[in-house]
């Protein structure tokens, strides 16, 4: 599967399959909307980097793939992304060897975060505050 689109307007969508080069697509995606509306370069980067890794590491474990979507808007002096997938939800995995660091890492880095999970999979919904007012770009 390939993604949809290359390039976003801030109310544009990505739909990722579930592979490591995601990871550096929606990140480079995410930095590019934050340029423009002027909002943390690093910190998206970071945070879209730890969210779409996660989907990728571990919402499709033991099923078909699926897709891994992620969004961003901007207005009321904040930039909103969502990363979302159609996976397991979040479900203990005893076998990763990853550190469990992530969602903490996503907290600190961003204004505010929310997670939803459910056997339809997880949304991570993060703000980043923006230099641009209410400004829509």
């Amino acid at each position: 599967m390939r993604p949809v689109a290359a390039r976003m307007a801030p109310a544009d969508e990505l739909r990722l399959p579930p592979e490591a080069a995601s990871v550096a697509i929606a990140r480079n995606a995410m930095a590019e909307v934050a340029r423009r509306v002027g909002a943390p370069e690093g910190d998206v980067k970071l945070a879209v980097s730890e969210a779409v890794s996660n989907a990728v590491t571990h919402a499709f474990r033991g099923r078909e793939p699926g897709t891994i979507t992620v969004n961003a808007e901007q207005g009321q002096g904040r930039l909103q992304i969502r990363v979302s997938d159609d996976g397991i939800g979040m479900t203990p995995n005893l076998e990763s060897t990853g550190l469990g660091f992530g969602v903490s890492l996503i907290a600190r880095v961003t204004s505010e975060v929310q997670l939803d999970s459910s056997r339809k999979g997880t949304v991570v919904r993060m703000a980043f505050d923006t230099n641009r007012g209410g400004e829509v770009v």
